[in-house]
């Protein structure tokens, strides 16, 4: 008898234990329950996560104001969802709106949601693009004028400065495609209508100013006459590495250079700076007149324009003598 007192009373404590062992495995998967779908997550900044780093360290950036206990239980999740369902990602990530840990995971897993812009000023020298990625990079990279357009390009937080360049040269690419059947290519190659583009960039006002020198350049080309444009003449002593500070003197413009255009015939061997692409379709758009001259009325603050030397000659003096006044 007393045997079996005994043996009920170790089954009944059994029991008890399993109760207890299940209310608290219960407890437990409700508390998992509730700390992955309720828990939420707001932050008002972006977060990092920087490559190679483990799962705790990606854990407690998550959880940044959590307990210990929390930061491993996620941690254990991260690995098991990194082994069987997706790999963790790194770089910058923004949460929109409040989450709860699987949303977030489900971010982290994909490539960043970040992204930056880059902007290449129309008209940009070398030493403005160099300074641009040395500030965002810690880089520098001479990309050529003929390489890439001005534009702003949007790059994701995780890419390379490789990368990022190598989509402003297919943008570039892409660019000049549209573009294959343009009458000009017939005469001018990619690297001739930058190089014309970038003339216009340097020395129009606007659009319209611009077509109307687009058009002198044309016409000059046409009966092999020198271009003597200004800005070519600035790029022959600057080579594109600072700002030009002074204003040119007559001695300038006999440079004996390749790029100066008051020595030279036809055109530079290469763009003067870099250039968007509404100046490149304003040159591919071929603007016709008859115009051959052109100077910048600085008590107008516009270019005048001629048909022949001797008008152009008559509103210099023009200019000239109201300036002498």
């Amino acid at each position: 008898m007393e045997e079996q007192i005994q043996r009920y009373c170790l089954n009944l404590i059994k029991i008890n234990i399993l109760k207890i062992l299940f209310l608290f495995v219960l407890l437990f998967i409700f508390y998992l329950f509730y700390f992955f779908y309720f828990k939420s997550i707001d932050y008002q900044e972006n977060i990092k996560i920087l490559k190679g780093s483990n799962f705790s360290k990606i854990s407690s950036i998550i959880l940044k104001d959590s307990n210990v206990l929390e930061i491993e239980i996620y941690s254990l999740y991260l690995k098991f969802w990194n082994n069987f369902i997706d790999n963790m990602n790194y770089g910058e990530f923004k949460f929109e709106k409040k989450l709860n840990l699987i949303e977030a995971t489900k971010i982290i897993s994909k490539p960043s949601n970040v992204y930056y812009k880059l902007t290449i000023v129309d008209g940009w020298q070398e030493y403005q693009l160099n300074k641009l990625l040395l500030k965002i990079f810690n880089n520098h990279y001479y990309l050529n004028y003929n390489e890439v357009l001005a534009e702003t390009y949007l790059y994701n937080s995780t890419d390379s400065l490789e990368k990022i360049i190598s989509l402003m040269k297919k943008t570039k690419d892409i660019f000049f495609s549209q573009y294959i059947n343009n009458k000009l290519f017939k005469k001018y190659s990619i690297n001739e209508i930058l190089t014309i583009a970038s003339l216009v960039e340097k020395e129009g006002l606007d659009n319209e100013d611009k077509k109307l020198i687009s058009s002198v350049i044309f016409n000059r080309l046409n009966i092999n006459m020198k271009l003597q444009i200004d800005a070519s003449t600035i790029f022959s002593i600057t080579k594109g590495k600072y700002k030009f500070f002074r204003k040119l003197k007559f001695k300038d413009l006999k440079i004996i250079d390749k790029y100066n255009t008051y020595h030279i015939k036809g055109l530079p061997p290469n763009p003067i700076c870099y250039v968007g692409a509404e100046t490149i379709e304003i040159v591919l758009e071929n603007y016709k007149t008859e115009y051959l001259f052109y100077f910048f009325n600085e008590n107008l603050n516009k270019h005048i324009f001629s048909k022949t030397f001797q008008e152009h000659k008559n509103n210099l003096e023009e200019y000239r003598n109201k300036n002498e006044k």
